[in-house]
């Protein structure tokens, strides 16, 4: 079987087991990139609710519970990946025994390959084929950044670009806007980070933030 990318993260306030739980990884998986993440502490909530999205409640205190601080991010290759019920055996038993070694659940992983695809959009901003064309280095590349469309969108053509990297889906003009049609339907929305939205048949009208003005997107699900 070929091997697959995955990733874990370990969040700030798991960070005095750094160490130990980056070596436990290298014993476990091939190391293929490490980053050192910083989110802006203003925006630090607005990030981490659109990186779980439905996954987080609203009544959750995560960001208090993991730290807003620096995070560390890892890459790594399962190179014999075995999968129970949709699920990476081996990276869900590590990430459980990480969560133990910190005592509380302060350590993230993508489960499958779809959820490494959604947490790389995320978090840096790219997808899997491009990340895999990239140079793997292990002394962590420190980053400072915020999740894409957290702030207002500077124009719509950045909106799409960011859009355009989500698998199976294809942006077109429609009605003085644009339709997006796409596989991932939810992903391209917590993307755009589009709001306020009414159903019309077989797609939906959300609006986005672009410079201090709100802009009409369409988007529509495909099989």
């Amino acid at each position: 079987m070929k091997k697959e990318l995955y990733l874990f993260i370990i969040w700030h306030n798991a960070r005095f087991m750094e160490k130990h739980i980056v070596n436990d990884i290298k014993k476990k998986f091939e190391i293929f990139q490490i980053y050192d993440v910083t989110w802006s502490p203003q925006f630090f909530g607005d990030n981490l609710s659109r990186f779980y999205g439905k996954k987080l409640p609203k009544s959750c205190k995560k960001e208090k519970e993991i730290g807003n601080g620096s995070f560390l991010v890892v890459l790594v290759y399962d190179r014999n990946p075995q999968f129970s019920e949709g699920k990476n055996i081996a990276v869900i038993t590590a990430k459980h025994a990480y969560r133990q070694m910190v005592g509380s659940n302060l350590v993230h992983a993508s489960d499958n390959l779809d959820e490494t695809q959604e947490n790389l959009l995320f978090l840096l901003g790219k997808n899997l084929k491009e990340i895999e064309k990239e140079e793997s280095f292990t002394i962590p590349k420190k980053i400072e950044t915020d999740i894409a469309g957290v702030k207002p969108w500077s124009n719509t053509d950045e909106a799409l670009n960011a859009v355009r990297l989500v698998p199976f889906t294809k942006i077109t003009a429609y009605k003085g806007s644009y339709l997006i049609h796409s596989r991932h339907a939810d992903i391209v929305r917590r993307i755009l980070n589009a709001s306020s939205h009414f159903r019309l048949p077989g797609r939906h009208k959300y609006f986005i933030k672009v410079g201090k003005s709100k802009q009409p997107i369409y988007i529509r699900k495909v099989s």
